[in-house]
């Protein structure tokens, strides 16, 4: 008799647990196994930027954030972009392009996962161009200045041309970005190319290859990667004064 009082009062705090879930009064859920509380567990991610040679630590939080689990395994579904220390927890970026990040608790079979992306570095392209663009700029992120966490980068393609340099003449901040680029091409199909130009052939004009420049910004910070809509077509100019910043807007 004493044993099925035990489970009568098992069960109905089981039931009376299960509705105060459903109203949201509690945090955790009840195991179909009716053994033990499970908490929610979540990472600190859902999408994450770094560039790559960057380290940081993967977080787990609980819901109720009282429980502390130690057992957590983290996994990359891709070593070759970002390699994991399964049991700390630390990631490093090895590669470029995208991977998954999963995170399982064994002890509570609690799961998540974020997606990170591993950027090349802002670092102006090696190879040398005979024609160049400069900004003088004033950049802002959501109509606010940006942080030192930030770096801005001009883009040709995927090819970095360019990276932000913030200066100060006179009182008045500024970035400067000088992009370079290639004005000739080697396109056959385009009048004067896939040969060399013959500057005394009238009939022989040089071809020119107006690259477009995008805007990139990359927050070191919250990890983050912000593209401007804005698209500038290489003119070989200097846009932008003292008196009369060019804007970029992310």
């Amino acid at each position: 008799m004493k044993k099925i009082i035990h489970i009568a009062r098992l069960l109905c705090c089981t039931a009376l647990m299960a509705q105060l879930t459903g109203c949201g009064l509690l945090d955790f859920e009840v195991d179909d196994d009716l053994q033990k509380i499970v908490a929610k567990m979540r990472l600190d991610y859902d999408t994450l930027y770094v560039e790559r040679g960057d380290t940081m630590q993967i977080r787990p939080m609980f819901d109720p954030d009282t429980l502390k689990l130690n057992d957590v395994l983290v996994m990359s579904s891709d070593p070759e972009v970002v390699s994991v220390n399964t049991l700390t927890g630390l990631i490093t970026a090895v590669g470029t392009g995208w991977t998954k990040i999963y995170v399982e608790s064994v002890f509570a079979r609690l799961k998540d996962s974020c997606s990170v992306c591993v950027l090349t570095p802002f670092v102006p392209s090696q190879e040398m161009y005979p024609y160049e663009t400069v900004f003088y700029a004033d950049v802002t992120l959501n109509g606010e200045p940006l942080t030192e966490d930030m770096v801005v980068g001009a883009f040709v393609g995927e090819e970095c041309r360019g990276v932000g340099e913030d200066l100060n003449f006179f009182g008045v901040p500024l970035m400067q970005l000088r992009v370079g680029a290639d004005r000739q091409t080697d396109d056959p199909s385009q009048p004067g190319g896939g040969v060399p130009d013959d500057p005394d052939d009238p009939n022989d004009p040089p071809v020119v290859f107006r690259d477009r420049i995008n805007f990139r910004l990359y927050d070191r910070k919250n990890h983050w990667l912000y593209r401007s809509a804005q698209s500038v077509e290489f003119d070989g100019a200097t846009h932008g004064t003292l008196s009369r910043l060019y804007k970029i807007e992310f």
